[in-house]
């Protein structure tokens, strides 16, 4: 994905271009701080809109800062690949699998956005693959997972010892971009045991499984969920994990050779 099809007026950033410089020079001093967390299960929750950590994976040839902060996330080449190039952090995925890039840092309650575009492949691979912010990420087998499909629909799901729990099924999100060269914005709010889920600033609903077997809604597009006494909610409980890193993912399905994402801007607040 080249920097033309993410325009400045298209990054829907919360924060403005003067703030995010200020907070691109002090984010050595804050990664320091972050430092400390490493290793520690609970690290410590700072107040509301405390800034906690904020990337554009730019890198200034004549700064070594950049590709210190860079160096934070995960990267690895072949078959399938997560590299930062051009300032921009791509998922590349050779056949059918999964890819994902985690930052070293773990977080308590979090605030985390990230924007989000399909760059590659065939389209009717892209539709049915999903771009994922991961969040509370232990380990390959644990962590959350706020999925966005190529057709517009997002998931929530918990993977807990290696074992998959949907918490809210699909659904068409109408806020959603689909279809090569759409970008999207994806945030999560963690507070405790409360998550909630945007895309595009807009909330979404979930559909939790409640005391049924399953989340079900009535249909892809109907915004009616079955299960949870046919009740939707505005943000998911759940207590399995309390803190975490974050990590950035891809799946894509057969067909996948030359299937690529883009990831920018993320940023992280107490919320």
């Amino acid at each position: 994905m080249s920097r033309r099809i993410l325009p400045l007026s298209k990054r829907l950033w919360r924060v403005s271009i003067v703030a995010l410089s200020g907070a691109l020079a002090i984010l050595s001093v804050l990664n320091l701080a972050l430092v400390a967390f490493i290793g520690i299960d609970q690290p410590s929750n700072a107040p509301s809109g405390t800034l906690l950590y904020v990337s554009t994976f730019d890198d200034d040839p004549e700064s070594s800062t950049d590709d210190s902060l860079n160096n934070q996330w995960a990267q690895y080449s072949g078959q399938d690949s997560a590299v930062i190039q051009d300032g921009i952090l791509y998922l590349s995925i050779g056949s059918a699998g999964g890819v994902f890039s985690d930052l070293n840092h773990p977080f308590a309650d979090l605030d985390v956005e990230v924007l989000t575009g399909w760059e590659s492949g065939d389209p009717e691979v892209v539709e049915a693959a999903e771009v994922s912010l991961m969040f509370r990420y232990r380990d390959v087998r644990n962590f959350y997972a706020f999925k966005l499909r190529g057709d517009g629909a997002y998931r929530v799901e918990r993977l807990q010892n290696g074992a998959l729990e949907v918490l809210s099924e699909w659904q068409i999100a109408p806020q959603a971009l689909s279809g090569l060269g759409a970008f999207n914005r994806l945030r999560v709010v963690a507070r405790g045991d409360q998550l909630r889920f945007f895309i595009n600033d807009q909330p979404l609903l979930v559909c939790p499984k409640g005391a049924d077997r399953r989340s079900t809604w009535n249909g892809l597009r109907s915004g009616t969920c079955l299960s949870n006494n046919r009740q939707t909610a505005e943000f998911l409980i759940d207590s399995a994990f309390k803190t975490g890193k974050i990590a950035l993912g891809a799946v894509a399905g057969q067909g996948a050779t030359g299937f690529r994402v883009a990831f920018d801007n993320v940023i992280v607040l107490a919320p």
